[in-house]
């Protein structure tokens, strides 16, 4: 459930991609587009960001054993 909103967004930012490559330079929503574009692409980015290291830190090796930190 977690996943549904950060997904949602994702396919938000595609919309978005595919949208401004078909609206031309000239036309007035252009520059927000670009701009909805930009932050929704930040966003997703500081997510990433965010949960790498937790993904690494919940890795183990196969063998190993992991002990949770408190």
């Amino acid at each position: 459930l977690l996943y549904k909103p950060v997904d949602r967004v994702t396919r938000s930012t595609l919309v978005l991609h595919d949208l401004l490559k078909h609206t031309p330079v000239s036309h007035p929503d252009h520059p927000l587009l670009q701009d909805a574009l930009r932050i929704s692409q930040n966003f997703l980015s500081s997510i990433n960001e965010e949960i790498t290291p937790r993904r690494q830190s919940m890795t183990v090796k196969k063998g190993e054993v992991s002990l949770p930190v408190l």
